[in-house]
Parts: C-alpha cells; structure tokens; sequence
C-alpha cells in the first residue's frame, strides 16, 4: 500500500512559516536579558521577566484565541496574527528611550502574536498530515524549529555581543514579512461549523477555552519545559560565568544536531511502536545533558550537554503533541495545539524570573541542579499520567 504524501507544497509553506518566526524568537530570546539588563539596569529577575513575559503572551493568546481559528478561518487568522507581529516588531527600535515597563509590554503583546501564529501553523500542520504518520509529519514539520534553534541563537550572540541590538530587531522585520508573503499562497483546509460548533467557539467556558484531553500531557511539557527555560534565558550569561563564550556561540548547534537526528527518526517509531519506547530515553538523555551543563568545563562537554539535551527536547515536544492532537476532533485541532503549547508556555515563561531568583541565591550550578531534578518530575509524571497505561501503543490508531 502507498503511504500518503507528506511533503505537499502546504506542508513546506507552513513550516518555512514556522521556521522564519521561531528564527526570530530564538534570536531575541537569547539577547533580551542582555538588552534588559544593559539599556535598563534591570536586575537578574527583571531581565528575566523580560524574556518570559514573551511567552507569557504566547500563552494568553493560545488559551483566549486559540479557539477563535477554526471559526475565523485558519488561513486568515495566521494572517492577522503575522501582520500583528510585524507591527510589533517594529517597536523594538523605539523602547530604548522609554522604560523597563514599556518593553514589558511590548514583549507581552509580541508574545500574543506570535503564540497565534504558532498556533495557526500548527493547527494547520495537524489538519494537513494523514493521521497514519503524524508522528513522523510532525518530526519533520518541527524541524523549522530546530533549523531556527541553530541560526537564531548564533546570529543573536554574534550581533547581540557587540551590544548592536538594532541588527537584532531587524532580524524580526525580515522574518515576519517573508513569513507573512508566504502566508498569503498557502492552500488550508477549512472547517465548515455548524451551528452548535459556532456557539461553542464563541464561548467563554473552561470547556471552550481548554481542550480537557491535552490537559495531563500538557502538564508534562509545562514541567519540562520550565527546566529547560534555565538554559534557554541564562546561556549567554552562564557563558560569561564559566569563561566559555566563544565556545556557547556555538551551544545551540549542538542542540539542534541532537533534534535534527531524534525528529528524522523517531517519528516513524512513534508511528509504528507507541510513545513510551523514544519518550523513557528522551527524559533520561535530557537529564544527563543538563547535569553535564551544570558542571560544564570546556567546549567539549558544553557541546555534548548540548547536544543530548536538544535529542530529548524535540521528542518530549513532538510526541506529546502528536499524542493530543489523535484524541482531539479536527473541528477541534486549533483549542487542542493551543492548550497543549500555552501549558507549555506557561513553563517556558515562568522559568526564567523564577529560576533567575535561584541564580541570585545559589548560582548557575545549583541552579541546574535542580533543573535536572525537576526534568525528573516531569518523567513520573509523565509515566503517571499516561505512560503506564497507554504508552506502548500507536496512538493514532487508538483513539
């Protein structure tokens, strides 16, 4: 039998969409502590809730927006979504003659556009791969991500260390209006609500808002993701500490080595074998990385650190949501990516302003410390929550 086509002209726009936005956030977000702390003297916590209140928005807008796709129409929601980040892009060039709190605003309303944008791309992506290789659909999708995970950090430290953060910003003015010319040939499949789906979307209810489904793993990306904020946020201020920032301009290729090999593999298993065969070693080799991270002592082990940490990441993400998305209806794939990204945001957010608050009190070491630990918490609940019953199947085909 032949397998269904995943390579279509839609599925190549969306990702290009995704990958010129996530290029984008990784850029800023490796240099906003920096800005943060350079153009306005805010302290650790401050600069890091600069970072995190940028996916703070994401997560506002994932839970009261999210589901407002299928009804609007997804193509037309990234649409809006994109010009609104463009637009917001646009403000960076200004903040610097304001205060700390207008950037806290302009990061949180950034943050809003571009959590609709990644939930368009990937409510769009869900509707578009054949429910027979999601898992592998959505590895390759979210390899716009990694490509982004390896440019967008590099080329933020190498404009962001000469303190030249205008290059920085016009990185967001490039990305978004090439995303946004791409946005406009995209051919998305539409949903045609009835009339009890319309109401539903127009409602404000915790049923309407969240999809209960994604909920448990959900939480087990919002816990993982909160350990992994803490090198996210702090790489190039850890860097300085341990006297290895030449060697950390490079840290993110290594991590996107990893996810580049984990998402050209592990889909396909997923597919075939269930999640808990790629998710219990996933955990495992992220923990390792991170305590290789917290006791790094030269580019060797930075990059290693790196690298086992990346395999993990993108298969905690991937799987989890390709797991979501095969219990969700279609009429529902746009609530369902959001509920399942905006805990995950949540995680990521909250991560560096209180992580930052540890690195004030214990350091960068003891702070990874306990980022590992909690990468622990969030494998029992992962196992707790699905994995011991439901873990050794092919989920797309079991629910």
């Amino acid at each position: 039998m032949q397998k269904a086509k995943l390579f279509t002209k839609d599925f190549m726009l969306d990702a290009s969409i995704s990958l010129c936005c996530s290029l984008n956030y990784f850029t800023l977000l490796i240099n906003m502590v920096g800005f943060a702390t350079v153009t306005f003297g805010a302290t650790e916590a401050e600069a890091g809730l600069a970072a995190g209140l940028y996916v703070i928005g994401g997560l506002l807008s994932r839970v009261f927006l999210g589901k407002y796709i299928e009804l609007v129409g997804r193509k037309r929601m990234l649409i809006i979504a994109l010009v609104m980040a463009l637009i917001m892009s646009c403000t960076y060039f200004f903040v610097s003659g304001t205060s700390l709190f207008v950037l806290f605003a302009i990061r949180l309303l950034h943050g809003v556009s571009y959590g609709l944008v990644s939930s368009c791309t990937g409510d769009i992506i869900a509707k578009i791969l054949p429910a027979e290789r999601r898992g592998e659909g959505l590895g390759y999708f979210y390899l716009s991500v990694t490509v982004a995970m390896a440019i967008g950090p590099f080329l933020g430290m190498e404009f962001g260390r000469y303190g030249d953060y205008n290059l920085v910003f016009s990185v967001g003015l490039v990305m978004y209006t090439l995303a946004l010319l791409l946005a406009f040939f995209l051919n998305v499949p539409e949903e045609t609500l009835d009339h009890a789906q319309a109401k539903d979307a127009h409602s404000f209810s915790l049923r309407n808002l969240f999809q209960f489904s994604a909920i448990p793993l959900a939480l087990v990306s919002m816990v993982f993701y909160f350990s992994y904020s803490g090198v996210l946020s702090f790489i190039s201020t850890y860097a300085e500490t341990v006297d290895l920032v030449e060697v950390a301009m490079y840290f993110y290729l290594a991590v996107a080595a990893g996810t580049f090999i984990s998402r050209l593999t592990t889909g396909k298993i997923y597919d075939t074998r269930g999640p808990n065969i790629i998710m219990l070693p996933a955990f495992v080799v992220f923990m390792v990385g991170m305590l290789m991270f917290a006791n790094v002592d030269g580019a060797v082990m930075m990059y290693a650190a790196g690298f086992l940490m990346g395999y993990g990441v993108s298969i905690v993400y991937s799987i989890c949501q390709a797991i979501v998305v095969s219990k969700s209806p279609a009429h529902r794939y746009g609530v369902t990516t959001s509920t399942f990204a905006a805990f995950t945001d949540l995680g990521t957010g909250l991560g560096p302003s209180l992580l930052g608050m540890i690195v004030a009190g214990y350091g960068f070491h003891d702070m990874y410390v306990i980022c590992a630990g909690i990468a622990v918490v969030s494998l029992v609940m992962y196992m707790a929550l699905h994995g011991a019953r439901h873990g050794w199947r092919n989920e797309s085909q079991s629910f």
